[in-house]
């Protein structure tokens, strides 16, 4: 059998070991996607990533435990993809909407959506599996949010508010239809110009009723 190019002889170094995680993570999440958590085993993904089912538990301890690093390491793409983006511009406003952005592309790709109907379908056999997401999966970006709408306020392009309350509304006015319908396997936009018309126009509202509140 051919030698998976990730693996090495010996000790792996701290780098070596960082290609197999990464490595391991995205095999699993190729089978998760197009087989399901009940229909992957740990055993399926080891045998795809070239590994041994051991070297996975060691790393992961459980299934569960390799699904969380799944989506901890789909929202840290997210988050590197906005924080670079909102890094550009010394605008606040701005990041601001660049990250949301980011964040309404991303709920809406296809893998995001399956692993998220996955999510859904698990969470009442594990509930420790949801709160562990919007800890430390979805955490670190909606932290970003609030940071970004704190600044937008302190430069007075938007009202004094509870960032934290505003980053929940920000987000369920952007992303709440679409993946409703999404998840429901149904295109909640007919066009891409209908889907930016969307994201511009519940950015448009929130902007005005933030400034309006002042």
């Amino acid at each position: 059998m051919r030698a998976d190019p990730v693996r090495r002889l010996g000790r792996p170094d701290q780098q070596a070991s960082e290609e197999l995680i990464r490595h391991i993570v995205d095999t699993a999440t190729r089978l998760f996607v197009s087989q399901g958590y009940a229909g992957t085993s740990i055993e399926q993904i080891a045998a795809a990533a070239g590994s041994g089912k051991q070297t996975l538990y060691r790393r992961f301890t459980s299934k569960e435990g390799l699904f969380i690093e799944v989506i901890k390491e789909q929202t840290r793409r997210l988050l590197e993809v906005a924080e670079a983006s909102g890094a550009t511009g010394a605008d606040p406003a701005g990041a601001l909407k660049e990250a949301c952005r980011q964040l309404f592309d991303f709920v809406l790709a296809p893998d995001t959506v399956r692993l998220h109907r996955i999510l859904v379908a698990e969470v009442g056999r594990f509930p420790e599996l949801g709160e562990h997401v919007l800890s430390h999966c979805l955490g670190p970006f909606t932290a970003m949010l609030k940071r970004l709408l704190e600044a937008a306020m302190d430069a007075g392009r938007i009202c004094q508010a509870d960032p934290e309350a505003a980053q929940r509304l920000l987000m369920s006015l952007l992303t709440g239809y679409p993946i409703h319908h999404a998840l429901l396997g149904r295109e909640p936009f007919a066009s891409p110009e209908e889907r930016d018309a969307y994201f511009e126009a519940g950015w448009a509202l929130f902007s005005r009723g933030m400034a309006g509140a002042r």
